[in-house]
């Protein structure tokens, strides 16, 4: 336990990596100086009963405040999300282990795919994150590992963005194929959507797919069943580009907006996870809930199905 608060303590100290050029360890979000209004008694309500659950790790205020946050300042909800988050992340190691950005096998999701954070908001406030494939070569794709560096750079997006009001998301289908789709793996896919549905700490508005595929319909009957209907609401399929989804200033020049083109973004903060955030990124692997020490066991069906309770999520 000491060990676990003595990292705990050093992430949340931390400042952030683009405003230095030295390497250092990070806090799971970047400290809140000073903390937000509205969030002191929600944050010693979790506090008080964090005491209770032995089985959880130590975290930082901020830590905290993210949940809450992303939960609306509901205190149930986000005693909910704090047992999902650390709990899923200790079953599922396939998506939560071997977390090194220079990895080969991590490495190889980062050669084959572009993840990008966008540098401006939407007029809403919104961050806009991107996603799409830069090798079309379905062989050289693993799921589940696309899948774990896909939560790696999540949570670096997290850190970074502090308390975001809200994430809009872009997924470019364009160079998919029927055998990316054979490539799809059903455990790693299950548990991705349980993580993001109940455990994953950020307010999501919209999920746009640009580029659809002609398979989309194939695509779908995988994961419908597994989607809530209030993160079903939030799909919108599209046949065009970005640019028919989000305002055109927003995007890089691929997409005929005014920025430099995604493979430039992606490269910057690719460097970005593999300088700043290695360690950080190891070093979180140690996050999750200790068994030995849970009062009352979860019930089988918190991983069996979506009849836990769900995460609640502001629908626009």
């Amino acid at each position: 336990m000491a060990e676990i608060e003595k990292r705990a303590a050093r992430w949340a100290v931390c400042a952030r990596a683009a405003m230095s050029a030295t390497k250092y360890s990070h806090p799971f979000m970047q400290p809140l100086k000073p903390p937000p209004e509205g969030y002191e008694e929600g944050t010693q309500q979790i506090r008080e009963w964090m005491k209770t659950q032995p089985h959880l790790p130590y975290i930082s205020d901020d830590f905290v405040i993210l949940f809450l946050h992303s939960c609306y300042c509901k205190v149930k909800e986000t005693k909910e999300t704090i047992e999902h988050y650390f709990t899923m992340r200790s079953n599922m190691p396939d998506l939560f282990s071997n977390r090194d950005p220079l990895s080969p096998r991590n490495k190889q999701i980062l050669d084959i795919a572009h993840m990008i954070g966008l540098p401006n908001k939407t007029a809403e406030g919104y961050h806009v994150l991107l996603y799409r494939l830069s090798d079309f070569d379905y062989s050289k794709l693993n799921f589940a590992d696309a899948i774990r560096v896909f939560c790696m750079f999540n949570d670096i997006k997290l850190s970074e963005d502090r308390l975001s009001d809200g994430y809009i998301v872009i997924f470019d289908m364009k160079g998919c194929s029927i055998g990316h789709l054979t490539r799809v793996t059903l455990p790693a896919l299950r548990s991705f959507m349980l993580y993001i549905q109940n455990a994953h700490p950020c307010r999501l508005k919209k999920i746009h797919v640009v580029h659809t595929v002609s398979f989309i319909n194939q695509v779908m009957c995988l994961v419908k069943p597994l989607i809530h209907s209030q993160v079903l609401s939030l799909l919108n399929f599209c046949s065009e580009g970005p640019a028919s989804v989000v305002d055109k200033e927003l995007l890089p020049e691929d997409y005929g907006g005014p920025l430099p083109p995604v493979k430039d973004f992606h490269a910057e903060q690719r460097k970005n996870m593999e300088d700043n955030y290695r360690d950080w990124l190891i070093e979180s692997e140690i996050f999750k809930v200790d068994e030995k020490k849970r009062i009352k066991k979860p019930s089988r069906g918190m991983f069996a199905s979506f009849t836990s309770s769900f995460k609640g999520l502001e629908i626009d």
